[in-house]
């Protein structure tokens, strides 16, 4: 008998923590969770390009912003998504305004450790921007191709280089910013594949919407290229430290992504594009000092 109830106990305990890992699963590939790594990494990655130190509280606040915006966005589009990725509209509509709610409320609680004026600001007003994304500024993705990766590459370069180097406008700090703003603008552009069925359903006008497959890829190619470019030549003036040499490696990982889209899974090849943000981090092994202060 009391064997019948430990194996009772065991099996419901294994029943819990399968469908522990499988929300778990479900948050990190519905939930936005891999996306929003682009946030701390490339912060981490402008602070050591522009010889500059980020605290651990901003490095989360640069992680749960994006995170906020995509449960928004995610949430927001879950009706549409329906006909396109079931997956993620079920998951959204189920948990988009938990998590949304805890991530709010993590959110506030870092900028009160924070204590920040400068870093409360620049963080409503992106969080604002991003929300208005979905209930305004889309529409004008309607009128003017490629206006979402515009929009977003300026919050994301925004974000990941002002607080690196508030107010202060230098030869570094423009050529970093356009180069975040290049790769934010070909990675969003190139998500964008998997959902080219939903946005010409709004009529949204993507580079993959509008260019087709091959088209757009060479576009990319070509804006990838110039991003690369643009680093090299700030390496060889000396306006960011030889460490970026880093950003200029992964450019390759980035062309051959682009490359090798259209002998992928749709889904497996944006997985493998978003996992280029964290591997900025190599920029913080590369560089003389880890860009990290231990106070706020």
């Amino acid at each position: 008998m009391s064997g019948h109830v430990y194996e009772t106990g065991f099996l419901e305990n294994v029943k819990i923590l399968r469908e522990l890992f499988s929300a778990l699963k479900k948050l990190f590939i519905y939930g936005g969770i891999l996306p929003a790594l682009w946030g701390p990494s490339l912060l981490l990655a402008s602070s050591a390009l522009l010889k500059r130190q980020c605290s651990p509280i901003t490095a989360l606040i640069s992680f749960m912003l994006p995170l906020t915006v995509y449960a928004y966005d995610y949430l927001a589009d879950s009706k549409v998504d329906s006909f396109t990725d079931p997956g993620r509209s079920h998951f959204s509509q189920r948990w988009g305004k938990s998590i949304i709610a805890v991530c709010t409320a993590i959110l506030i609680l870092l900028l009160g450790i924070c204590r920040d004026p400068f870093m409360v600001a620049l963080t409503v007003i992106l969080l604002t921007a991003g929300i208005l994304y979905t209930g305004f500024f889309k529409n004008l993705t309607k009128r003017i191709t490629g206006f979402k990766n515009i929009y977003l590459g300026l919050i994301w370069s925004s974000w990941t280089v002002l607080p690196a180097a508030p107010c202060a406008l230098t030869a570094s700090n423009l050529l970093v910013f356009t180069f975040i703003f290049l790769k934010v603008y070909v990675n969003t552009a190139f998500s964008d594949y998997k959902d080219v069925e939903s946005d010409r359903l709004q009529g949204l006008r993507t580079l993959p919407a509008v260019y087709g497959e091959n088209g757009s890829s060479l576009i990319l190619q070509v804006i990838n290229a110039a991003g690369a470019v643009i680093l090299c030549t700030g390496i060889l003036l000396g306006l960011v430290p030889v460490s970026g040499a880093a950003a200029v490696i992964l450019a390759l990982y980035t062309c051959l992504y682009l490359h090798l889209k259209g002998e992928m899974d749709i889904k497996r090849a944006t997985l493998i594009a978003d996992l280029e943000g964290p591997l900025h981090l190599i920029l913080i092994l590369g560089s003389f000092n880890v860009p990290f202060q231990l106070t706020p």
